[in-house]
């Protein structure tokens, strides 16, 4: 049985091995798998977690190597569909000489991902899962949208939680505004919604608190989460809000934290919400420290995505998360 489902885009990542380089001086490239949802599918796979991936890949070679790629980590991919039509989008990444991450160009012509069809998604799936996870790539475009519309209403019809990380890259869209009225308006689908800093800004015009405060009572969202890098996370219920520390380590690569830290909290909600009769609510009921826990424990992932090159090799496993957290414990 497929607890999550995890739905959008999966992509090739061209991650220049020069570090500093900008696109138009870079000469070196490295090849990896990547996408914000498969990169959360990949990152619960790795914990334990029955994960299915509902998306379209290209059917060349590279749509087939990513398709391995998720079954390699025992993720369900029947509702992971190759399209003879589409192509399989690629991503460009340069890394700055501080080790942060820039997404410098995307693919944007007849892209897999954006074809996705109601028709691709499997009632079976929703009717047996616990929690639907998407981003807002999949909302830019048709059919994809319509798509990721109807999975939010298969995932409601059936008390699912849904998770939701807006993931903003401008790029993409037709203009800032646009990207920010589409994700304003479609907080309120979700029962879990990350974002960071720079997207709390962007939807808010502030970085306080208080604004993320604001944000999740006027979409009506059970649980916001702002990530804050290496000062870890701040989070607001109904119940209150509050901050939960980072951990200092030393960064290699940004790449894939914070899809790495959203497998953290899907994973850590899902013993309190399987077998719910309204996950929701269910949710709604959790106390501010056990949320706190989970945070802190997705902050741990994420911490440890940092200090490895790439995403999806870079996110770890269960034995590896419980190393750090009791080495950690040590320390302090």
């Amino acid at each position: 049985m497929t607890d999550v489902l995890c739905l959008g885009e999966i992509l090739v990542d061209w991650v220049c091995t020069e570090v500093g380089a900008e696109l138009d001086k870079a000469r070196e490239f490295t090849k990896a798998a990547g996408g914000a949802p498969a990169n959360t599918a990949v990152g619960l796979a790795r914990q334990g977690v029955a994960t299915g991936f509902i998306g379209r890949t290209s059917d060349d070679a590279f749509g087939r190597w990513l398709r391995s790629i998720l079954e390699d980590e025992g993720i369900n991919v029947e509702a992971s569909i190759l399209d003879p039509t589409a192509q399989t989008r690629m991503a460009y990444v340069v890394t700055t000489s501080s080790g942060d991450r820039k997404l410098a160009e995307f693919s944007r012509i007849a892209c897999a991902d954006t074809k996705l069809q109601p028709n691709d998604l499997k009632q079976h799936l929703f009717a047996a899962a616990s929690v639907l996870h998407f981003g807002s790539i999949s909302l830019i475009e048709s059919p994809a949208q319509e798509s990721t519309k109807k999975a939010v209403e298969m995932a409601r019809s059936n008390k699912l939680l849904v998770s939701y990380d807006p993931n903003v890259r401008i790029s993409l869209w037709p203009s800032r505004e646009t990207c920010r009225k589409t994700i304003l308006n479609t907080l309120s689908w979700a029962d879990v919604v990350k974002i960071n800093e720079d997207e709390l800004e962007f939807l808010t015009g502030s970085r306080d608190t208080q604004a993320a405060d604001k944000l999740r009572e006027e979409h009506n969202v059970p649980l916001l989460i702002i990530t804050l890098d290496s000062r870890g996370a701040y989070f607001t219920t109904a119940k209150g809000g509050k901050h939960v520390q980072g951990f200092q380590v030393e960064l290699v690569e940004a790449t894939g934290a914070g899809d790495g830290f959203n497998s953290g909290v899907i994973a850590g909600l899902l013993p309190h919400i399987k077998g719910s009769g309204d996950r929701r609510q269910t949710l709604l009921s959790l106390e501010l420290n056990q949320i706190a826990d989970i945070v802190h424990n997705a902050n741990a992932i994420g911490a440890i995505t940092c200090t490895k090159a790439g995403a999806i090799p870079a996110l770890p496993r269960r034995d590896e998360i419980d190393s750090f957290l009791a080495k950690m414990a040590v320390k302090s």
